[in-house]
């Protein structure tokens, strides 16, 4: 038997000499509220912060972990070992950030990227509303909705020590499919800027995509 454990958490840790802030991304689906709770408490008890200190995202890839409770005594043990797992690795890669602060500045930035995301629920000329209709389905009668392509970035360029880029844009990180273990195309996003910018590091931070996906129907 052999097995792997999949976990990839991008940090950062922001000091304004009166308050600490943590942010942390985790490459997984999702943190039911129950394990939530507990990784809050965990990490900031670890590691010195108020709960309004620790800001918690998950990128939702479909091709990543979901942390929640599930059915069989067996299954249930996995589960809980494998938060535990995840758990002591946020701890450790906030002590790191922390221990880390370099004087810095800031700067941001806002654009748009186009005809990458796309709504994906629809009014059907029969009244009804579909998830994922299908492409070139006739039955389409509109969008619900309207798709937000705005990508925010913000810089932080430290002294003697690498920059790092946040990155900020909404759509489901669903296009790989499959049972392969991905963090999709956020991870891809993070790859991409770092080879672009030299001396940097890169976080991802979805943004709401409950309703928008990669596929153009139309």
């Amino acid at each position: 038997t052999s097995a792997a454990v999949f976990i990839a958490i991008s940090l950062i840790a922001l000091d304004d000499g009166n308050k600490k802030v943590v942010m942390l991304s985790i490459d997984n689906i999702g943190i039911a509220k129950v394990y939530y709770e507990e990784f809050k408490k965990t990490i900031c008890e670890k590691v010195g912060l108020k709960r309004d200190e620790l800001f918690m995202h998950c990128i939702h890839t479909h091709t990543g972990p979901a942390l929640r409770p599930v059915a069989g005594e067996e299954a249930l043990k996995m589960v809980e070992t494998y938060k535990d797992f995840v758990i002591g690795r946020c701890v450790d890669v906030a002590n790191f950030a922390l221990n880390d602060l370099k004087p810095a500045k800031m700067g941001y930035g806002v654009a748009q990227a186009p005809n990458i995301a796309f709504i994906r629920r629809y009014r059907m000329k029969d009244g009804s509303v579909k998830t994922n209709p299908g492409v070139l389905n006739p039955d389409i009668l509109h969008p619900i909705g309207e798709i937000d392509d705005t990508v925010n970035v913000i810089r932080f360029d430290r002294e003697g020590a690498e920059t790092i880029v946040l990155v900020n844009f909404g759509c489901h990180p669903d296009t790989v499919g499959g049972n392969l273990i991905s963090g999709d195309w956020p991870t891809l996003t993070r790859h991409f800027v770092e080879k672009s910018i030299d001396n940097t590091k890169c976080i991802f931070f979805n943004g709401a995509q409950g309703d928008v996906n990669h596929v153009d129907v139309h």
